[in-house]
């Protein structure tokens, strides 16, 4: 008797607990996908050069995000840091009398792009930024093994993939393990401070050849479905746990109800 009031109490507390969980991703997807519209919005009229108006949907975006963050565990400490950072990066792209084409859609873009890193686990937008980065990359990759090299050359090449670099980072952030991308960033670092030093020139290509293995990785990884194996398992152990709960009552009932039915025979 005490094992089964104990099943049914751990099934209902779990069951309890996935309700509240669904919940609150329901919650936040509606949320997110609010926001999604406005920010898509906002790149739409970026792309077009018709600024102002998407500063405008960006501000209208901000407020509706700040009512979002609002809500207790509905995005993490990590998830609102990026949020803002990218948002306030992208308005202050948009503001002002002169503004940079390339800097404001490529600061719209990364907070797009945080966006959907946020609400996406599988096949995220920035993903598609595979052969834009991957192309500015081999550009510089083939200056810096240029004979004879041109330092010129390659820091123009290198400022081209930095900024592409640079608009996927947060959303990168966002879907790896934060060692995965502190590496990866301490090689792109690197390989800035030797450029431009003749000297450091074969370690400068033997570290462009690890970064493209970074980046072909990461690419790589973000298109594979990131499913949790912890999760399977939880969720698998949770119905084996809530189908043996039932399949206990039922057989109690059985029980009872035969214990009855032959006690009224008997009678």
């Amino acid at each position: 008797m005490k094992l089964f009031k104990g099943l049914v109490i751990s099934a209902v507390v779990v069951a309890w607990f996935f309700f509240l969980f669904d919940t609150g991703f329901a919650k936040q997807a509606d949320e997110l996908k609010k926001l999604d519209q406005l920010a898509d919005e906002a790149l739409q009229f970026t792309l077009a050069e018709r600024y102002g108006d998407s500063l405008k949907s960006l501000r209208q975006l901000e407020s509706e995000m700040n009512r979002a963050l609002s809500h207790p565990y509905l995005f993490s400490m990590d998830e609102v840091r990026m949020l803002q950072l990218s948002l306030s990066d992208a308005k202050g792209a948009l503001e002002g009398e002169a503004i940079h084409g390339e800097e404001a859609v490529h600061a719209v873009m990364k907070f797009r792009f945080v966006l959907d890193a946020i609400g996406s686990s599988y096949q995220p937008l920035w993903a598609d930024m595979e052969d834009r980065v991957m192309g500015a990359f081999h550009a510089f990759q083939d200056s810096a093994r240029g004979e004879p090299a041109s330092e010129k050359g390659m820091e123009e090449a290198f400022r081209r993939f930095a900024k592409l670099y640079d608009v996927i980072y947060p959303s990168i952030l966002l879907d790896f393990p934060a060692e995965t991308v502190k590496n990866m960033d301490a090689r792109v670092q690197l390989i800035e401070t030797h450029i431009g030093n003749p000297q450091k020139r074969d370690e400068l290509i033997a570290e462009t050849d690890l970064l493209e293995a970074d980046l072909r990785s990461l690419f790589s990884d973000v298109k594979e479905d990131e499913a949790d194996p912890s999760l399977w398992w939880v969720i698998i152990s949770t119905g084996g746990m809530i189908l043996l709960a039932l399949s206990y009552a039922g057989y109690r009932k059985y029980r009872g109800e035969k214990k009855r039915y032959e006690k009224k025979q008997n009678d």
